[in-house]
């Protein structure tokens, strides 16, 4: 599982977030009223798609990777994400469908499928985007200059903490920075964002083009 969090968490395929069922009133009120209204923005929400940029800061290798892309999802369970980095070896598509990833990298030919298990995901960046499910159980929630920080109860999680800088615009979210232990952050702003568009599931589900080696991890 390590492995698993590792890989997501610090690799052109990153990208899950794990969120939840809404909880009860009292615990809404205490996390805040920007946390409220995402929660309440949520509620209505049957998918999600955009543009994002994802700024990357590895600490150890004292490197720093930016890719765009775009992305679809459909809450809790299916998401999709295409990355172009600034080479052709960035190029890579990510699928969640229900409890399946795959990861397809084009450049050399070969998708990657794997379980996902839900601990990892939790440890994820974009947990923030695939619907609001236990993260008041897993994370204690503050608000500060209007910015949100989630961190984590568990001591096991890899995440330092999460900031949710929110957005005037109908998707409540404008960006989203997650800090891991090792003093690695991801970045990851939205743009464009439209809602309720009325995804298909198909578009889920990787369809392999012809030669594609398909490995399950």
């Amino acid at each position: 599982m390590q492995k698993s969090v590792l890989s997501v968490a610090t690799s052109v395929c990153i990208m899950f977030v794990a969120l939840a069922i809404f909880w009860a009133t009292s615990v809404e009120a205490a996390a805040g009223p920007i946390f409220t209204k995402i929660k309440n923005a949520y509620s209505s929400f049957k998918d999600i798609s955009g543009k994002f940029t994802q700024l990357s800061n590895i600490r150890d290798l004292n490197k720093e990777m930016s890719f765009d892309g775009t992305f679809r999802i459909k809450p809790p369970l299916k998401m999709s994400w295409r990355y172009e980095g600034e080479e052709d070896d960035d190029e890579q598509e990510v699928y969640i469908n229900d409890d399946e990833l795959t990861i397809y990298k084009k450049k050399l030919n070969q998708a990657i499928r794997s379980k996902l298990e839900a601990t990892a995901i939790a440890q994820t960046p974009l947990a923030l985007l695939r619907g609001l499910t236990d993260i008041e159980k897993d994370y204690d929630i503050t608000e500060k200059n209007n910015v949100v920080r989630l961190t984590p109860k568990s001591p096991s999680f890899n995440v330092k903490h999460f900031d949710i800088y929110p957005s005037k615009d109908a998707f409540p979210i404008k960006k989203i920075i997650f800090y891991d232990k090792n003093d690695n952050t991801i970045e990851l702003t939205l743009r464009g964002v439209k809602v309720n568009t009325g995804l298909s599931n198909e578009i889920f589900t990787f369809k392999p083009p012809e030669g594609v080696t398909i490995v399950d991890n």
